[in-house]
């Protein structure tokens, strides 16, 4: 659908538009058509002093606009009020939806719980609730394509106005949205599907445009990503040493959580100037960039992103946050995504950069550890002789006179048994961690290296490795929908299914063993000052070593009974496995 060229203003014109825009910006009260009413500190919502219910409802939209830009809302607002002062209309509310598309869908989640592709529009909701409890009966818009594009939103809107009564007026400053009979109605599905498509059109187009540009190694635009100079091809230098070296954490079974601590605790800041959270660095982790791949995937045309919830103004802004912080469904490419290369060597060579998003997105992975991220040595590692694990807990210790009056209280950390009854370990944090810290750090010295953390495999072929294990795990989807198709028997299945499994198992342990970088103990093999190599680690690639190298069993003692640390505690050497899961 064209747009029609945009008219020259008058200037009294720009004059308003420029006390419009003003007004928005600062939250500020104005009068529109002779009516008193405030915008709100965002200049989303303008309301009237004394709304009616026979006052107009306003809704403008723009769909890309740059951030505090104004510009374009604020003309659709100066001229939807004339729309409604042409049908002698007081404005009771105006609606603005700036830099919002009415196009783009999102999986959100209905009330009763069902996720389903949508357009995310609070203001456009909000105006249907207002209008559906016949707080206005008037509504009016600037165009039909600023007020809807998907034919999902018309019929709601459809619905709206042929339930109320007496029937709302509908109109719109360029005369295209009408629904005051049935000849209006068809003709306004008839607009939005060819807005619609339009819409489509221009999405197919860019993404053509995004396509051919990966595939020639070109920089698409957009925000600079970490790691990267502006120009989206340079490598920034010591931001390619960061993303290497939490690559290296992230191998090794480091988790994101505790990368991302250290990450703050270093003062390394995002290309925004802000401390990082434990999504943004999965993703900086993930993009494909760093392994110098350039991908596109066409078919994703909808954020991952759940909205959950209705659309309500006094929720709205908690949706928001909720949206940034929850990404139920991390998106993460794959080899087939891969349609062009950046020049020059990657920060990560490609074959590691796989090894690592199939580790962070295995289904299998764990990543909803009950309650805070642990900030303890031994927090859920160390355990108690009933066989339940010890978790950390502030502890105050009391001293007493000999008449019984407290006269200290010491509050330090302490671990305390999983299980609440008396009978089981509690003890002091901190000489227990030092403990097993020293412990390990000899263990590390005295130990043959290969006892640690293994050794190569000469000649190993990594790439036929990773090979064999995509053929195998699609071998095991084919023989599923074989399954299911009733190609084959349940024995059949059962019997494939085995084999395949035990191909990926030899597989995964050929590619463990010639992984000696995966090993969090690697950097202290051979360092000059192991004790100080072992403090320069981050709390997690300290619990990662702990949890594969030793055993810690802390014995409980009687009440009142004080006993040194080292004789109440029992450290074991774990024989060496490939497999953390398996230590």
């Amino acid at each position: 659908m064209k747009k029609r060229p945009p008219s020259k203003l008058s200037e009294e014109q720009q004059a308003h538009i420029t006390v419009i825009k003003n007004a928005m910006r600062d939250g500020a009260s104005m009068e529109i058509n002779g009516v008193q009413g405030r915008w709100d500190a965002r200049g989303e919502v303008w309301i009237s002093d004394a709304p009616s219910r026979r006052d107009a409802l306003i809704l403008v939209r723009i769909s890309d606009a740059e951030e505090e830009e104004v510009n374009g809302v604020a003309r659709q607002v100066e001229d939807t009020c004339k729309a409604a002062a042409g049908i002698n209309a007081r404005v009771g509310m105006i609606l603005v939806e700036n830099d919002t598309s009415a196009f783009k869908r999102r999986k959100i989640k209905l009330p009763n719980g069902e996720h389903q592709l949508r357009t995310v529009r609070p203001k456009f909701r909000r105006a249907l609730k207002l209008l559906s409890e016949a707080r206005f009966r008037v509504f009016v818009t600037y165009h039909l394509d600023r007020t809807v594009r998907d034919p999902r939103d018309l019929e709601d809107l459809i619905d709206v106005i042929e339930g109320s009564k007496p029937r709302i007026m509908v109109r719109s400053f360029t005369g295209s949205l009408r629904l005051a009979n049935d000849t209006d109605i068809t003709s306004a599905r008839i607009l939005c599907a060819i807005a619609n498509q339009a819409s489509r059109d221009t999405a197919r187009r860019v993404s053509r445009a995004r396509r051919q540009q990966a595939e020639e190694g070109r920089f698409g635009g957009g925000p600079r990503c970490f790691g990267f100079e502006p120009d989206g091809t340079t490598v920034h230098t010591s931001e390619a040493e960061v993303i290497q070296h939490y690559h290296a954490l992230a191998m090794a079974d480091v988790a994101i959580a505790y990368i991302k601590r250290d990450m703050n605790r270093r003062g390394i800041l995002t290309t925004n100037g802000g401390e990082w959270s434990s999504p943004q660095v999965r993703d900086m982790l993930l993009r494909p960039r760093n392994a110098g791949l350039l991908v596109h995937r066409s078919s994703v045309s909808v954020s991952e992103e759940v909205w959950e919830g209705d659309f309500d103004e006094d929720i709205e802004e908690e949706q928001e946050e909720e949206q940034e912080e929850e990404q139920a469904t991390p998106r993460h490419y794959t080899p087939d995504d891969v349609v062009g290369r950046l020049p020059g060597d990657p920060i990560i060579a490609p074959d590691d950069y796989w090894a690592l998003v199939r580790k962070l997105t295995d289904p299998d992975r764990r990543t909803n550890h009950v309650g805070n991220t642990p900030v303890l040595l031994g927090s859920c590692i160390y355990r108690c002789p009933c066989g339940k694990t010890l978790r950390a807990q502030n502890k105050n210790w009391q001293r007493k006179n000999r008449d019984g009056e407290v006269i200290h209280i010491d509050k330090r950390k302490s671990y305390r048994c999983a299980e609440s009854d008396s009978g089981h370990v509690v003890c002091d944090a901190e000489g227990l961690d030092a403990l097993v810290g020293a412990t390990i750090v000899e263990l590390i010295r005295i130990s043959d290296p290969a006892d640690i953390i293994g050794h190569t495999a000469p000649g190993t072929d990594i790439a036929a490795l990773r090979a064999e294990l995509a053929k195998q795990k699609r071998l095991i989807d084919e023989t599923t929908e074989d399954r299911a198709a009733e190609r084959i028997t349940r024995k059949q299945f059962l019997d494939l299914t085995a084999k395949y499994l035990k191909k990926i198992a030899d597989a995964e342990a050929q590619l463990s063993q010639v992984r000696e970088e995966s090993h969090p103990a690697a950097k202290l093999i051979g360092a000059d000052d192991i004790q100080a190599a072992w403090e320069d680690l981050t709390l997690g690639e300290q619990r990662e070593i702990c949890r594969r190298m030793v055993t810690v069993t802390v014995h409980p003692v009687g009440r009142g009974r004080r006993t040194p640390i080292r004789e109440r505690v029992t450290i074991a050497k774990r024989p060496r496995s490939n497999s953390p899961q398996a230590a």
